[in-house]
């Protein structure tokens, strides 16, 4: 029964439209045909048909909304409804199609820069409006490889992760390391002027070099970096332990052979080339 009347109370209301707007047409043509045949002139003629015309469309607007106004609100609260059920299934997508506006809007990386975003390092290989792919470089082994995995990243990340931009540092990067030695007597500043020397002799190839990409980068930059040359530290840990800390601006690729050839060096220091008897 409830269907039944449903339907044929639409059917009425389909009835009251169609006479609803058979009868305002009606009644503008009639109007219509009326002034043109009056002897009024042509711009009152104008004026009148004009306002004859709005008058019937919006007692046609009017009418149809009075006859279907309670469908029309249960449609708009479908609607309504609907749009919201989109919007939360639909979240993640809008999160990572504003970041991707969001990112393209900063120009923080392109193709082919090395970028960090949050804990992932790689190369940027592709970027859309949904999701940035890097080839993960391994940040352990100073990006000197590849490790041959493909990381695809959301862009909704792009609002709760820091994005680090690493393009300056595919040739040349500052190289920190430290070389711990367990204290058995001897004052460690003693190898502090020998390690200096042995760090510029491994340095003194590329040092020009590096100087000239420095100043590239501050240009390129506007800020003032450190100076290239080398920095020796000297301190201790919480044993006790003495520690060598050595900062140098060196080619990426040559910085893992560097570090291992100072450490050579600080341990022939301490311990000879060939006897093992330490140094006094």
């Amino acid at each position: 029964m409830p269907t039944e009347l449903l339907h044929t109370l639409i059917q009425h209301k389909f009835v009251l439209s169609l006479i609803l707007v058979s009868g305002l047409i009606l009644v503008r043509i009639l109007l219509t045909t009326l002034f043109r045949k009056s002897s009024w002139s042509r711009q009152d003629i104008r004026r009148r048909v004009h306002m004859v015309h709005n008058a019937g469309n919006l007692l046609m607007v009017i009418g149809l909304f009075a006859i279907w106004g309670s469908e029309l609100r249960d449609f708009a609260l479908s609607i309504a409804a609907f749009s919201v059920a989109i919007v939360i299934a639909l979240r993640d997508v809008v999160q990572c199609l504003v970041g991707g506006i969001y990112q393209a809007s900063m120009r923080s990386f392109t193709i082919g820069d090395w970028v960090k975003i949050g804990e992932q390092f790689g190369e940027v290989i592709d970027n859309n409006w949904l999701s940035t792919t890097l080839l993960e470089i391994d940040p352990h082994g100073l990006g000197n490889g590849y490790t041959g995995t493909t990381l695809y990243v959301p862009n909704s990340v792009f609002f709760s992760q820091p994005v680090k931009n690493y393009n300056f540092m595919r040739r040349y990067i500052e190289h920190n390391f430290s070389i711990v030695r367990e204290n058995k007597g001897g004052n460690p500043f003693i190898a502090k002027a020998y390690i200096e020397e042995r760090v510029r002799e491994h340095c003194d190839s590329f040092k020009e070099v590096a100087e000239r990409y420095c100043k590239l980068i501050e240009n390129r930059m506007g800020v003032e970096l450190a100076s290239t040359e080398p920095k020796i530290c000297i301190s201790t840990n919480e044993l006790g332990h003495d520690v060598l800390t050595v900062t140098l601006f060196c080619p990426r690729e040559d910085a893992t052979n560097i570090e291992q050839k100072v450490t050579e060096d600080f341990y022939h220091f301490w311990y000879g080339k060939t006897s093992g008897d330490p140094v006094s």
